[in-house]
């Protein structure tokens, strides 16, 4: 089996590659060897994130221990105030704490 190429296809050939190999060139040189850090601006900082998260933790897991503290100490007092009868006639039977029926 033998194939020919006429001059029109050996030509066109011809022209793509020394394209192709110009374009090669171009990227070649325009393409820096080190990124600079300054490219990366855009992008959040993970290790920041992270930390900023860990110091959230911290100051909820200090209030729940303070208020862990409080509770334990005896300090808090509750106090159950009594429903007023505009209140209570809007509850059902079931939530009333007198347990009667309008």
């Amino acid at each position: 089996m033998v194939i020919t190429v006429d001059k029109y296809t050996r030509g066109l050939l011809t022209v793509i590659a020394v394209l192709l190999f110009a374009l090669v060139v171009a990227l070649w040189y325009e393409a820096p060897s080190v990124v600079p850090s300054a490219c990366a601006a855009g992008l959040p900082d993970s290790s920041q994130q992270l930390n900023q998260i860990i110091g959230k933790i911290d100051e909820i897991t200090a209030s729940v221990d303070s208020l862990s503290d409080l509770l334990v100490s005896g300090k808090v007092k509750v106090q159950l105030v009594p429903l007023t009868d505009a209140k209570t006639s809007s509850l059902p039977a079931s939530h009333n704490p007198s347990g009667g029926t309008k």
